[in-house]
């Protein structure tokens, strides 16, 4: 590629994108830029001599009206062939214009193009490796950039033009260090996108270079330097009257009185001297994030700090990234804020730098890239600033922290660890961001000796959370495979080994015994303890599904125990051993690294190694679960079982001791080490069961509980159709499957509104979008389906870019999913989400309420249905302009007894319709016309 070229930035518009001679182009754009500017523009229509499929026209908006007058491609192949001679072929996935363009020039005689190619989408993602989509409609609105036909070749190809000189001036500003490493990767990237770097390297190599002062050199990696905060003593008095607070957001927020009353509550509350439990039921839409988070930033100037914790990792980033701006704006003082989660989401810089040095494909090589770029600009090392929908690539698996424990203080990255600043940033933060997993695990050191306060968010999902994040599992048999892994790795007779090792003096050879034996002990005596818990506990006449799952009696559990004594503290003592062992050899392998004492073949044996032994050390936690001091303490919340999938070669069996319910867990253990504690959410009241959810928070039954007024005008912006005729799905399963699928295709039919549609059970999905799709609705209509047609990330994004779709959704669906305005209008749900009563924990949890001389149905069952009820009916009214309709097609909700029950999960002043299914059409044409 010269260092000056012609760009030919190409975009095609064709009947469908497979590339068997079946399809044609019906649109050919190209733009010429020439010195950072556009040159020339060429842009034409094609006849295609074929029907042009409905969903290209929807697609493009090009009919057949469009094209009927146009050139033929036979005709233009000649001069479009000529126009790109002697330039750079760019495209936004130049894989598929590229190919196609070549594809059509050869049917119509000429040769394939041989030209120098670059793709925007591996640049975009490497030089703005932060972004959720790149999508060029995405790129376009996120750089400003107008595209005014999306998906039509002449918009997409000048939106191109403009990205490929936004993204060849950001190349040309990265520092000289980051386009070395982009240059020896360059291979890598497709055609010659890799070039770009290349000459840009060339140019910089004739200037005097210096690293920027934001960033910092270590190793060879380009790090953004940490800021040092000074922080002085401020003093802002909250504004407690309305005025105060119109005044504060002026310019920044509506005003509203519900959450100005919220403020002033919690501020009282983390005011008090005492110490406080409080729930706020806070409704959709009246802002309760600010409504905690201001009040809790001005609790914080007396130096104590408020710790804030959310359900999820993806709700901490959009508190970190849009609520923490928005907040620095608005507040007179400054802050400092520390997010915390799991280490497993942060990047380990020296395992990265490592993999910098191996072998790797493409795509690893792409993701290297963009991680270096992204390592210049992240302030945190959090991998999910990638916005990725997955993590899957083999290479995160390598690069995953393993926590403070894992760390060097020798290490050349030590004091650059993102986790390690982490901890430093913890000290002077006024709030900390975290999550309830991580709240659950590590409250003592989040309380700190000062006793910060606590504000929950989502406090609904603490309890589940809590369930979750307390359940060891001891895996038998993969504790052998490491085991066995290990082994053979240390004995090898035909590769690097615990031998070489000690030949190179990094061992001796009584080390290398002392290993070995600790290794095979357990590999040893693993097998036998499973082959006894086998005999005792699985019961094989229960086989009768695919996967055994049986609760162990602790007077049994604790006998067999006993019994295998011997085995289980032979084991314990050789992982206490190991555990030993890997600490030394961490810190010998660091200063003979330093040293040079070892070389390279050593070097990658002993990654390997230690990183195989820590996967041995890590399973082996769980086996003090055996030890008798820990039998005798375990609580009647705590359950043991054991589980072995059936009809699968090389079946795991498992050992698991999970905690079933939260009661007298959350106080002692989480409560307990802060001051004042307030539980936040929109779905925590219910005003049949009122101390449900005290219950599950374990919280006393006086505990203070405030709720506030709600925004919305249910009466005008929603209405919920109750079908009265839908059959017993408890009686039929198969006529209430078909009876789901037809009116749904009545629906469907009949309305093109956006529409989420919510099960129980991933089969019933699949079985109603087979429905669909034999009906020809899926061909009229964007059927998005969780488990069929993406991810559940991937298909919330495509069902809120997407007109008139349809999403069947379940599990996560129910909840957490923002879908304001008409990005959702019609909310159907197919069956009352009851939770199975067969789970092993259901039925612990039933079996404990009834021993109380309580109904389980109505003390657990019923709630939970309510508060599950109360969740999906949120997804359908987010603002207050939203407008929407919810239909239930389980007639259950009406002819049972604890129909009426169930129907308080819905807002009061929601207005219902109890309708048979045939006046649906009716309902819904009636209010959308209103």
């Amino acid at each position: 590629m010269s260092p000056a070229p012609i760009y030919a930035v190409v975009d095609i518009e064709t009947t469908g994108t497979a590339m068997d001679g079946s399809n044609r182009i019906i649109q050919f754009s190209c733009v010429l830029v020439k010195d950072n500017k556009i040159a020339n523009i060429f842009n034409t229509m094609v006849n295609p001599l074929m029907k042009i499929p409905e969903e290209v026209q929807q697609l493009t908006g090009i009919t057949p009206k469009d094209v009927r007058k146009a050139p033929l491609f036979d005709d233009l192949a000649g001069t479009i062939y000529e126009l790109l001679q002697g330039t750079v072929f760019v495209a936004h996935n130049i894989n598929f214009d590229y190919r196609f363009l070549n594809t059509e020039l050869e049917r119509c005689g000429y040769p394939s193009l041989e030209i120098d190619g670059i793709d925007t989408v591996q640049l975009s993602q490497i030089l703005l490796p932060t972004l959720p989509s790149y999508r060029l409609a995405y790129l376009g609105s996120y750089l400003n950039i107008v595209h005014s036909h999306p998906h039509r070749a002449d918009s997409d190809a000048s939106v191109t033009a403009q990205l490929l000189l936004f993204l060849l001036k950001q190349i040309e500003n990265l520092p000289i260090q980051l386009l070395e490493q982009a240059v020896r990767f360059r291979s890598s990237l497709l055609f010659q996108t890799g070039e770009c770097f290349l000459n840009a390297l060339r140019l910089k190599q004739k200037n005097a270079n210096v690293v920027p002062d934001y960033l910092e050199n270590v190793s060879g990696m380009l790090l953004r330097r940490i800021e040092k905060n000074i922080k002085f003593d401020q003093s802002s008095k909250f504004p407690r009257t309305d005025a105060e607070k119109k005044k504060l957001f002026l310019n920044f927020l509506n005003w509203r009185k519900a959450q100005s009353e919220m403020m002033n509550r919690v501020f009282a509350i983390l005011s008090q001297s005492g110490s406080e439990r409080a729930i706020l039921e806070a409704p959709t839409g009246l802002g309760k994030t600010l409504g905690y988070m201001i009040p809790a930033a001005y609790a914080s100037q007396a130096g104590k700090g408020t710790v804030i914790s959310t359900a999820t990792t993806a709700l901490q980033t959009q508190l970190l990234e849009q609520v923490i701006p928005l907040m620095r704006q608005i507040l007179p003082f400054e802050f400092e804020v520390a997010v915390f989660k799991g280490s497993q989401n942060y990047i380990d810089l020296g395992k990265f730098a490592r993999t910098l040095k191996q072998v790797q494909n493409s795509q690893t090589r792409l993701l290297q890239l963009r991680l270096l770029v992204w390592l210049t600009i992240t302030k945190t090392g959090d991998l999910t600033e990638l916005h990725l929908t997955k993590y899957q690539n083999p290479l995160f698996d390598e690069i995953r922290h393993h926590g403070p424990a894992s760390l060097d203080s020798s290490d050349t990255f030590y004091s650059v660890d993102f986790v390690h600043r982490q901890q430093l940033l913890e000290k002077n933060a006024d709030l900390i961001i975290t999550n309830h997993a991580y709240l659950v695990r590590h409250a003592a050191e989040l309380g700190g000796l000062k006793k910060r306060d606590l504000i929950v968010d989502e406090a609904q999902h603490l309890g589940e959370i809590a369930l979750k994040n307390n359940r060891d599992v001891i895996d038998f048999d993969e504790l052998k495979i490491l085991c066995d892994t290990l082994l053979v790795k240390m004995e090898s007779k035909v590769s690097f080994s615990l031998k070489n090792l000690s030949a190179q003096h990094f061992l001796t050879i009584a080390e290398s015994k002392e290993i070995i034996k600790k290794v095979q002990l357990i590999d040893q005596r693993i097998p036998k303890l499973r082959d006894k818990l086998y005999k005792r506990f699985v019961n094989e006449t229960l086989f009768t599904t695919g996967f055994y799952e049986e609760t162990l009696r602790l007077d049994k559990f604790f006998g067999f125990v006993k019994e295998n004594l011997g085995d289980i503290k032979q084991i314990s003592k050789a992982a206490f051993s190991l555990q030993r062992i890997f600490k030394q050899l961490t810190i010998r392998f660091s200063n003979f690294k330093a040293e040079n004492r070892i070389d390279r073949t050593a070097e990658e044996f002993l990654y390997d190694f230690c990183s195989q032994l820590q996967g041995l050390i890590e399973s082996l936690k769980t086996w003090e679960r055996l030890s008798l001091d820990e039998l005798e303490e375990l609580s009647t919340e705590i359950l043991v079982s054991i589980s072995l999938p059936l009809h699968q070669p090389g079946a795991h069996l498992r050992l698991r001791f999970s905690l079933f319910r939260t009661k007298n867990f959350l106080e002692p253990n989480v409560y307990a080490n802060f001051k004042h504690v307030l539980f936040v959410g929109a779905s925590l009241v219910l005003p049949s069961s009122p101390y449900y959810m005290l219950d599950q928070l374990d919280l006393a039954h006086e505990t203070q509980v405030i709720s506030f007024k709600g925004i919305f005008d249910y009466r005008k912006q929603a209405l919920a159709l109750l079908v009265a005729d839908a059959p017993d799905v408890s009686q039929n399963a198969s006529e209430y499957t078909e009876y789901i699928g037809k009116t749904l295709e009545n629906i469907i039919l009949h309305n093109k509104r956006r529409m989420m549609v919510l099960f129980n059970s991933l089969t019933m999905i699949q079985k109603i979008y087979d429905h669909l799709k034999e009906t020809g609705i899926t061909e009229k209509r964007l059927v998005l389906a969780q488990g069929i047609t993406g991810s559940n990330e991937k298909v919330v994004k495509s069902f809120k870019l997407a007109e008139s779709a349809i999403l069947l959704g379940s599990g996560a669906f129910w909840e957490g999913i923002d879908l304001p305005k008409d990005k959702l209008e019609l909310l159907v749900i197919t069956r009352l989400p009851f939770q199975s009563p067969d789970t092993l924990l259901n039925r612990a949890k039933y079996s404990l309420i009834e021993k109380q001389g309580l109904n389980s149905f109505t003390e657990i069952a019923l709630p939970e249905t309510m508060m599950r009820l109360k969740q999906g009916f949120g997804r359908l009214i987010r603002t207050p302009e939203d407008k929407g309709v919810l239909i239930v097609l389980d007639s259950r909700v009406i002819s049972r007894t604890y129909g009426s029950r169930l129907r308080t999960a819905f807002p009061e002043e929601l207005p219902v319709r109890i309708v048979e299914t045939k006046e649906l059409e009716t309902y819904l044409h009636s209010f959308w016309q209103k």
